[in-house]
């Protein structure tokens, strides 16, 4: 059939299929810019997460104690914690006498040093 097709012919063909192609290729930029621009929107309205706390604990014959208090991604907190609130883990600090884990240092994100 293309034997048939005068070159003018088929070069009207290509341009059908480069404009085709072209279309896709300027649809596909337009859906990626709008998933950057979108994703831009939402780093700038959603602020970064306020750090957690939790306090690690010691099992011992008499129950479990408190062992120290750490950030809620510090991996040296161990098996056994519980989650403090900004209000706990001052007090503990601060009242308590609780030490701060030397790794992720709690102490310096509540401003305790």
């Amino acid at each position: 059939m293309s034997e048939n097709l005068s070159r003018l012919d088929r070069l009207r063909i290509v341009r059908e299929w480069q404009a085709y192609q072209l279309g896709r290729t300027e649809r596909t930029i337009a859906e990626l810019e709008e998933h950057e621009a979108a994703a831009a929107r939402a780093a700038r309205v959603l602020p970064p997460p306020a750090p957690g706390w939790k306090l690690s604990m010691l099992r011992a014959a008499d129950g479990a104690h408190a062992d120290a208090v750490h950030t809620d991604d510090c991996g040296m907190s161990g098996k056994q914690t519980r989650p403090m609130t900004r209000a706990q883990a001052l007090r503990a600090l601060t009242e308590d006498g609780i030490t701060a884990c030397p790794y992720c240092r709690p102490d310096r994100d509540l401003g305790v040093l």
